[in-house]
């Protein structure tokens, strides 16, 4: 202890004499707490050889345990695993390579991790059900009972299914059927699918096919990494535990692709390809796997990015936006009643949603293409409705909560879509066009005016023929849709100067702008509507009013097939609009459409501009080569 050597002042013989007892004290107390710690330190030493001791009698009495009953506890194990295949037509390659592996199992030490791989190995292998079927129900009538409980309308869609189940009550099976339904989110995909396997009496499993750009995701890993498992196909057949399962690859359109991992689509092709399936190989089981009695079912929103090889494969089923009939239908025999018994509302809950309000929510809050929107505002409704009855519980008089279309607003909001015109009254250069977007469809107007007022009597002619002459566009619009733009500003301009000698477009320079710039817009459909606001324009005549179009127009100005007549018709009913003109090749489309969308609404074909009718004809009627009329 250095400090009680330290040399310090000469003290008195007193003062001496206490230092010498205070350091005296100091060392015993020293002294003690040394002698306690010393003990500890050796209590310490003998736990630590006890606790070594322990250890080396436990990992003996391990190794003794694992050389009696190691056998035994494998002998268990494999035996459980055998019963999972007991009821089973297993194939006799898979068993020779389960019990190949089982006796490499047996060989091995239970505790090593490849002891655990392979174990894990022969449980997918006997969990997989080989000559396991359910019976297949062809009874039509039944079929169509549940098609239609679960799902209203869709009329073309489900006689499409009808006759597929029938061709295969033929046939005996439905081996050989790849099945695609292509539509907008929202419009029964999936629901359907589920309907189809119900109504085939088989079980259901469902893959999500969206965003992943990994092949192994579809053919599983190979056993050899660490933590390998099968794909998406071999799990989805043992949950559903039958070889003649429906499965649906849902929303194909979305599946990625990796430089690395390879393409997931280029694995559909062995996948859905009735001559390659009866011997799918997946990477970790590492044997072939017959697919053929399943029967896949594919859903997708555009049919655009999926490959042409694998569409070449399947059978397309489209699936069309739901009218506005077709949603309040579904909200009064679907919706509503699994929102109310969602938010907990029951008869004794003194409330009402007035028929106003469905109008409302259908026409103003929910334009999709599908159901999604309106079920959501129908739930929102009626938890709000939920929290009035909860707070006003109370009290002893409890008023019945109604809503109608007034006071609709202070449950879900103001309209998200109120009325697209805000025009009364077109006039000249402004036309109504028709667009299909992702909310179905939609009017959209299209208007043309002068940008350029140069006076004639400049001198530099140049000058003003540079200034005067040519098109500028805005909108937020496309590159498809500039092309539409162009090529109706090039035709408009030659028919008005050959046919009617008129010179406006070429001394003046024009602006088309399509409205609401903060939309991208695109698509070729706008042609004739961009030509009627171009010829209107020159002729300083507005179009008729309550006339919509919808066309693409070539440069020769022939009319060319469109796209989407269901939903523009139903945009235009929406509106108001009395009269259509379409392509004379979408006459088709029109006549198959119901007769409730068709009524009231008086729809004319054309094939191109002509020019023989007197000027005091309305500008819309120089678009018609025939009169004729079809509803």
């Amino acid at each position: 202890f250095f400090f009680l050597m330290i040399r310090r002042p000469p003290r008195s013989t007193q003062s001496r004499s206490s230092a010498a007892s205070d350091v005296y004290k100091r060392q015993q107390k020293y002294y003690v707490f040394l002698q306690y710690f010393q003990d500890v330190g050796q209590l310490a030493q003998q736990n630590l050889s006890a606790r070594k001791q322990k250890e080396f009698y436990d990992e003996m009495f391990r190794i003794v345990k694992g050389v009696v009953e190691g056998e035994k506890g494998k002998n268990a194990t494999l035996e459980k695993i055998r019963r999972m295949l007991e009821g089973k037509k297993v194939p006799k390659h898979i068993q020779k390579i389960f019990e190949e592996e089982a006796k490499r199992y047996q060989a091995m030490d239970e505790a090593s991790q490849e002891s655990n791989m392979i174990r894990t190995y022969l449980e997918w292998v006997a969990s997989l059900p080989y000559g396991l079927y359910s019976e297949d129900n062809y009874n039509l009538r039944e079929a169509k009972e549940i098609l239609d409980s679960d799902h209203y309308g869709m009329e073309d869609v489900k006689d499409r299914i009808l006759e597929f189940i029938a061709a295969g009550k033929l046939k005996g099976s439905l081996v050989g059927k790849i099945i695609l339904l292509v539509g907008p989110p929202g419009t029964g995909k999936t629901s359907l699918s589920y309907s189809i396997a119900r109504a085939l009496n088989r079980k259901f499993a469902r893959v999500a096919m969206g965003g992943e750009s990994d092949s192994s995701f579809l053919k599983g890993h190979r056993k050899t990494y660490i933590g390998a498992y099968p794909g998406k196909i071999i799990a989805a057949l043992k949950e559903c535990g039958t070889e003649n399962c429906v499965i649906l690859l849902d929303e194909i359109d979305k599946l990625g692709r990796s430089e690395i991992h390879g393409d997931p689509q280029s694995n559909l092709l062995e996948i859905l390809d009735p001559q390659q399936n009866n011997a799918f190989t997946d990477n970790y089981l590492d044997y072939p796997i017959d697919l053929s009695k399943v029967l896949f079912i594919c859903s997708a929103n555009i049919k655009d990015t999926i490959q042409a090889p694998l569409l070449d494969r399947m059978d397309v089923i489209q699936l069309s936006s739901y009218t506005n009939e077709e949603k309040r239908q579904i909200y009064y025999r679907h919706l509503y009643p699994k929102a109310v018994q969602e938010c907990g509302l029951k008869e004794i809950h003194k409330f009402k949603i007035e028929d106003s309000v469905v109008d409302e929510l259908v026409n103003n809050y929910s334009r999709d293409a599908g159901i999604r929107s309106l079920e959501k505002y129908t739930r929102k409704i009626l938890e709000k409705i939920a929290f009035k009855i909860v707070m006003k519980a109370k009290s002893e008089q409890q008023q019945e909560v109604i809503v109608n279309a007034e006071n609709l607003p202070q449950y879900i909001g103001h309209p998200k879509f109120p009325k697209d015109r805000f025009y009364k009254s077109l006039p000249k250069g402004v036309v109504i066009g028709l667009a299909y977007t992702e909310f179905g469809g939609s009017i959209m107007y299209l208007e043309a005016t002068q940008s350029s007022f140069v006076e004639q009597t400049t001198q530099n002619k140049d000058v003003i023929q540079q200034v005067r002459s040519g098109l500028k566009t805005t909108g937020s619009l496309g590159g498809v849709m500039k092309e539409s733009m162009q090529i109706a500003y090039t035709y408009a301009k030659s028919f008005l100067y050959n046919k009617l000698n008129n010179q406006f477009l070429e001394r003046n320079e024009v602006h088309i702008h399509a409205p609401e710039g903060a939309i991208p817009k695109d698509g070729p459909s706008a042609g004739l509507a961009i030509t009627s606001a171009l010829v209107s324009l020159a002729l300083q005549r507005p179009i008729k009013q309550n006339v919509a179009m919808t066309g693409e127009i070539s440069l020769r100005g022939k009319a060319l097939k469109i796209g989407g007549v269901k939903e523009k018709i139903l945009a235009a009913k929406r509106e108001g609009i009395k009269e259509v003109i379409l392509p004379t090749s979408n006459k088709d489309n029109l006549m198959d459409l119901p007769e409730y969308i068709r009524e009231g609404i008086q729809s004319v074909s054309y094939t191109h501009l002509r020019a023989h009718e007197t000027p005091e004809h309305l500008v819309c009627r120089l678009l018609l080569e025939k009169k004729k009329k079809y509803t």
